[in-house]
């Protein structure tokens, strides 16, 4: 089997690898929910998912700080890694020491569907994988009808809106606040559930703004994931004693979420689909 990954290197597997270490916790919880978890021998410590069948792999280091030994003396027949989450020099470094690395990045919700079937071809897995990618086609098929019926109720109305898409900012950090930009996952995943993903033209993918940009943009919905950063009640508190007039405030659409649903791409998307409809709704 060859697999070519998004670093464009190409790996060649004669069989299925009994070895194998992730260095990202979607990929983690991928292979053990299409049976392959037993080839783990190794994941980051931000690897907690299926807990608590996870403890029982070996961790090697973080995402962004591998332990490169202890990688290499666990003999992986292949590490899997993400563009994103994982850096640059560290997957050259596995590779100098002839450790084969499959890196990838999904950004949009099919592609993290495509995920799946690919791990489960180099796992042979592919009939778990298969079932899964099917659950998530059929929520992607529901969600769709689901947009297709607001957009006719819309047309009824005595006034409609302008759009049935209410647009959507997705914070991930604050001090300074920073938002989602353009070419993620994670802004996929807000327009796939049928929101306008406000910064999606922006030049970055993750960038700081001021609280007063994103009001005068008057976003109808902001999005609050509890990771990367654990936001709180008391930041919500924030934007409502701040931005009185901003339309998610006034309407009461400031939306806690799971940062997982949001941005762990492979299994977790049927469920994480369902899970997200409350929360880019009107």
């Amino acid at each position: 089997m060859r697999f070519a990954d998004v670093t464009g290197q190409v790996i060649e597997l004669a069989a299925p690898p009994k070895r194998v270490i992730s260095l990202v916790p979607s990929v983690t919880e991928t292979l053990f929910a299409i049976g392959a978890g037993a080839s783990l021998v190794g994941r980051t410590r931000y690897c907690i998912s299926p807990d608590p069948d996870v403890r029982a792999i070996e961790r090697v280091g973080g995402t962004k700080d591998p332990d490169l030994e202890r990688i290499q003396a666990l003999r992986p027949d292949l590490v899997l890694a993400n563009r994103e989450e994982n850096r640059k020099p560290d997957i050259e470094a596995l590779r100098a020491r002839g450790i084969p690395v499959y890196v990838e990045e999904p950004v949009t919700v099919t592609e993290g569907l495509e995920t799946v079937s690919r791990l489960g071809q180099m796992l042979a897995a592919e009939e778990a994988a298969d079932a899964i990618v099917r659950r998530g086609v059929q929520v992607l098929s529901d969600v769709n009808a689901r947009l297709a019926d607001l957009e006719a109720q819309n047309a009824l109305r005595l006034t409609p809106r302008k759009s049935v898409r209410p647009r959507v900012v997705a914070f991930i950090w604050k001090d300074p606040w920073m938002v989602v930009g353009s070419r993620t996952f994670m802004g996929d995943m807000i327009e796939t559930l049928g929101g306008e993903h406000l910064y999606k033209t922006h030049a970055q993918r993750y960038f700081a703004v001021e609280p007063g940009e994103v009001a005068a943009a008057n976003p109808d919905i902001l999005l609050f994931p509890d990771e990367p950063y654990s936001f709180s009640e008391p930041d919500l508190i924030w934007w409502q004693e701040h931005f009185a007039a901003m339309g998610a405030v006034r309407h009461s659409r400031l939306r806690p979420c799971s940062g997982q649903d949001l941005a762990w791409y492979g299994a977790r998307i049927p469920g994480a689909l369902a899970r997200l409809q409350p929360a880019l709704a009107w």
